[in-house]
């Protein structure tokens, strides 16, 4: 059986989502996207006094069930169709003027720069895994995933990224597997804490793993630098930093 990875991934709402104006008054749990629908279910565990419009709430339980219907027209960015947006006929008149499209929102509904509404069904449609956990709190979404690897790691954010949404790495814990035998079978769960890597440092790291500098024969420090426009002495600076951060977590005594 293979060791897999936890990982904790944050998503930033658009500033015009219902929901994520109620996560800002009550945590939104089980945030979930039908991508056939473009529908968005969720709960929330606080009945809101003074929800936000756009939403269709039922109380149960104690607890508020709601629905929101995703109707943004934001461009994507694969080739595939914007959600809302009108639909066109390849072979009309360019210069025959269109009455206008029922399918179009109105104007106030358009979805503002960097929507994170309108990606939504098209990243959650193509993810390799479903995330184990979803919530909302203070307008971001945050995702949760039991991973294989890096490899499946990647590709959740390439699809997010391909969606138009904008994604970080917030959690990541590490299966090192049993600890000895003399433990028995006992799981050693290590959580990274993120927050001692820079912004920078995480871009340079990126890279790095993504040429294999990581894996003993793949690009050198010097290559990396070069492909960054930046001097090898502080690439390598930056990626003894994320290693020192990292290992320390993963091997030492996690602080």
């Amino acid at each position: 059986m293979t060791n897999g990875i936890h990982v904790e991934l944050a998503v930033s709402a658009c500033e015009g989502c219902p929901v994520a104006a109620l996560s800002s008054d009550t945590p939104v749990e089980s945030f979930r996207v039908d991508p056939d629908d473009a529908r968005v279910e969720f709960v929330a565990p606080d009945p809101p006094t003074d929800p936000p419009s756009g939403l269709d709430l039922v109380e149960f339980g104690g607890e508020a069930h709601g629905r929101y219907q995703i109707t943004c027209a934001r461009p994507a960015t694969d080739g595939g169709v914007a959600i809302g947006a009108p639909e066109t006929d390849p072979g009309a008149d360019a210069a025959r003027p269109s009455a206008p499209s029922s399918a179009s929102p109105p104007p106030g509904d358009v979805a503002c720069d960097g929507c994170s509404c309108g990606g939504l069904p098209s990243a959650f449609a193509n993810f390799p895994v479903s995330p184990r956990r979803t919530e909302m709190e203070e307008g971001e979404l945050r995702l949760s995933f039991v991973l294989t690897g890096h490899e499946e790691l990647q590709a959740i954010v390439d699809e997010c990224e391909d969606a138009g949404l904008g994604v970080e790495l917030r959690r990541l814990c590490v299966d090192r597997g049993d600890r000895s035998a003399a433990d028995g079978d006992c799981r050693d769960v290590v959580p990274i804490d993120l927050a001692g890597v820079t912004d920078r440092q995480a871009e340079i790291a990126s890279v790095a793993a993504e040429k294999g500098y990581f894996n003993g024969d793949g690009a050198s420090a010097e290559e990396i630098a070069a492909d960054l426009d930046l001097a090898k002495s502080t690439v390598s600076e930056h990626l003894r930093a994320v290693t020192d951060t990292l290992f320390s977590q993963a091997f030492g005594d996690g602080r």
